[in-house]
């Protein structure tokens, strides 16, 4: 957590350039897994600094992924069925896929409550996919989790199942 921490920094103090800000942040998302801990469980806090990291600098945001990601986030349909397992506690957040039975895995893996919840939001559009990340083959889409939350009603598409 300590590159999270470093850069976070950075930030704050407005001490990176613009060229060297997206390729940078992509370094700490990869090598960061779990946001929240470094909040100190605070959700909103968390949120509300990615929200303002995924904001800055907001038309070179391309240069967060590869070319080849560059082009599967460009070649999603207008609207984007998208999945998150976890559990209660940590159902809303920034990564999702398009791959529901890998976010079932995630789900069943992660739920240390033994009650693993999966996440389905139907008909997302795309527009709201702030990157995408290919994994071994498998997609991360970034994705603000107010822009989702059941309370903001701007999707109504959201179902929530037990695994």
């Amino acid at each position: 957590m300590e590159q999270f921490e470093d850069f976070f920094t950075a930030f704050k103090n407005e001490v990176i350039a613009p060229d060297e800000y997206w390729p940078l942040w992509r370094s700490v998302w990869d090598s960061c897994e779990n946001f929240t801990s470094y909040f100190g469980g605070d959700i909103a806090e968390r949120d509300n600094v990615l929200g303002t990291i995924f904001s800055k600098h907001a038309h070179l945001r391309s240069n967060f992924m590869t070319s080849e990601e560059n082009l599967k986030l460009l070649s999603l349909g207008d609207h984007v069925n998208i999945f998150r397992g976890g559990q209660q506690a940590n159902i809303a957040g920034w990564s999702w896929t398009l791959d529901r039975e890998y976010a079932e895995h995630c789900a069943r893996s992660g739920a240390t409550d033994n009650r693993p919840l999966l996440a389905v939001v139907s008909s997302l559009t795309s527009t709201a996919v702030l990157a995408y990340i290919d994994k071994d083959g498998i997609s991360e889409l970034i994705v603000d989790p107010l822009t989702i939350t059941i309370e903001t009603g701007d999707y109504g598409n959201i179902i929530f199942e037990r695994l």
